[in-house]
Formats: C-alpha cells, structure tokens, sequence
C-alpha cells in the first residue's frame, strides 16, 4: 500500500532556499555549482522519476546498507525541511519524464517506505561538466540526516566517466583541473587519484589499455577463464587473474588452492600496469621472468627443507610445480590491417 506523505512545499520553500544553496561559493571563493540553473521545486509521482544506473556518481549503486542509515531519520523525523530535496534534470530520453541527478540512496529509501510522491529540484546545466560537478559536489553537502560523504572511489569514478564521455580531455592536466572542481575538500587526493586512473582504467598512451580488478574479472568471464582459484562456476579448472603487485600474494593464494584440491594446476593470466608502447614487451618478459624465478627459488626452499640436493629435487620435481604462467591480457588497442582492422592484441597473449 502506497503511503500519501504530505509536503508543504512553501516550508520548503523557506526552509531550503534554492536561491542560497545553488548560488553558493566554496571555500576557494568560486561557485560551488558553475553552470547549474534552477527552474523550480515541484511535487510529483516518484513513478516520474528515473534513477538511472548510468546516472549514479557513486562508486557503488546505493545499496542496503545506504538505506538501512536512512530509514531510522526517515521514520522518525519524516521531512526535515531545512535540508534540500533531491535534485532532478528533465529525461533527454523522454520530455515528459525526469531522470534523477541526486538522491539515489533516498529514492531507494522512499522505496522501502512506500512513498508514493515526493518533491524535488528541477534542475538545467549548461553543459555536461557542470552537471557531472554539480553531482560530485552535491554529494559534499549536509543535504540530508544522514548524509554519506564521497569516496576516493567515487572521484576516481567520476574521473572516469568524465574521460570517457568525452567531458573533459584524456590528458594529466585536464584531469587535475578537473579534480580541482570536484574534490575540493581532499586536494591531498588528486595526485593518487590521477595515479590510480592512469594505472587502472585510463592509459595515458591511446594504443594502450589499462585493466583493474573487476575489468579483468569481467575479461575472464567472457573469455571463460577461472579466476580468484575456483570463482568462476563455469569452468572446469583453476586459476587467478591478478594484478602482478607482489608475486608472493599470488604464490601463496595458489598454492593454497591447489592443495585444496589435491595439487591441481593453478594458472595465472596477468597484465602491466601504466603500459608503454616502447617497453611492453620487455615489462613482460619480467613478468615471466619473475615465475620463472618463483620456481626456482621453491625448488630451494625444498632442497634445504628436505636437506636433498637440489639437482634431485629438480629432476623429481620436474613438471610438477602447481603454478602456471599462462599469459597475459591485451593491452595494445591500435588497430591494424593485419587484423583486419581490429585491435592488434584480443584474447590471451602468450
């Protein structure tokens, strides 16, 4: 059963003046919201209201535990006039619709609490940067009980999503300009945040690619490989598709799965992080240069455990070492004629 929840708007209105709050300046002395416009406050169906995936600045979409902190202010406070309502833009998809700009957690929120309206901003951005600044820095304001401050993980998000739709350039300055704007309140960010782009999601070179962990999680899925040992249900065997930080963590997680069952085969696929053009392929051959040493260095480990010559443990352990490099993802993007026009690396890369 819907719940008819009443709203004076007027109070609103009074309470949480648009005029102060979308006029604001930060503490640099510039606007909090540059090219951001407000055109009206209005009570409407939430059913009018899109909240939209492709929307959500957050790192995550909000989830229960988001809702499980709001529910209680909800509950007992109901409408607290004095915070701003959630801000919505007209749906270029559908004029007659609304798509929702902030507000993710609280639409999940009224969800759960059956409400069947509420009111919102109506809100018009010059272009694609003020809105995509607008959701970031709306994010850092007291808006409502409890408010949920942005993550590291949410600027390198928005970072992301910026590059990629082509809302600001792919180059460190343009980055950092825009970070400026976005992630004022942690200027001691920036500089890990441009690093964690550039190694995890955007090259800085456009014939290279850059993979994180769940961008490789989603390669190994499409291309049916095993990941995080035995994760990947629909593969009949083992292995780890990891980011090459510290070898001995992959040593030890394989080797951990592989005892779990009966000393399996554990193979590994891995990439480079910041690749360059000129120094990808020697990159790589330190990468299998470094298994090729992890084996050795095993081998070892046994001759003194066992106190057997390691020549011995050589010939009787050849072939059995449970670790195996098997390759590692693309990264060379550049199309080529010998691929028909194709990326030059798809698939595994021996």
């Amino acid at each position: 059963m819907s719940n008819k929840l009443h709203i004076d708007l007027e109070r609103s209105l009074q309470e949480a003046p648009p005029e102060i709050y979308y006029n604001q300046l930060g503490d640099d002395g510039n606007p909090l919201f540059p090219g951001t416009h407000f055109e009206k406050r209005i009570i409407t169906k939430r059913d009018n209201v899109s909240y939209k995936r492709s929307e959500q600045i957050r790192e995550e979409d909000a989830g229960e535990d988001r809702v499980m902190k709001l529910l209680p202010s909800f509950r007992n406070r109901g409408i607290i006039y004095s915070k701003m309502p959630p801000a919505i833009k007209v749906d270029p998809e559908d004029k007659k619709r609304f798509s929702g700009c902030s507000g993710f957690g609280r639409n999940e929120t009224f969800e759960v609490l059956n409400y069947e309206t509420y009111f919102y901003d109506v809100l018009r951005f010059d272009n694609k940067l003020a809105e995509e600044v607008f959701k970031i820095n709306s994010n850092e304001t007291d808006e409502f009980v409890p408010a949920t401050p942005n993550t590291k993980n949410t600027y390198i998000k928005s970072v992301v999503n910026a590059v990629h739709d082509n809302v600001i350039k792919n180059n460190d300055n343009a980055i950092k300009k825009y970070l400026k704007l976005v992630c004022r309140n942690r200027p001691d960010w920036h500089t890990s945040i441009l690093n964690t782009v550039r190694k995890e999601h955007i090259s800085r070179f456009e014939t290279m690619q850059a993979w994180n962990t769940s961008s490789a999680k989603k390669f190994a899925e499409a291309h049916d490989l095993p990941y995080e040992g035995d994760c990947n249900n629909n593969v009949d065997s083992l292995g780890y598709v990891r980011k090459i930080t510290s070898i001995k963590n992959v040593f030890w997680d394989a080797m951990n799965v592989s005892l779990k069952y009966s000393m399996k085969k554990v193979k590994v696929w891995s990439w480079i992080d910041s690749p360059k053009p000129s120094t990808l392929d020697d990159q790589r051959k330190d990468v299998r240069k470094k298994f090729t040493d992890l084996e050795a260095k095993f081998q070892l480990w046994i001759a003194d455990y066992l106190d057997m010559d390691i020549q011995e443990v050589r010939e009787r352990g050849e072939g059995r070492f449970p670790i195996e490099f098997s390759g590692f993802l693309p990264q060379r993007t550049e199309k080529t004629a010998e691929n028909n026009g194709n990326p030059k690396e798809e698939g595994i890369i021996q």
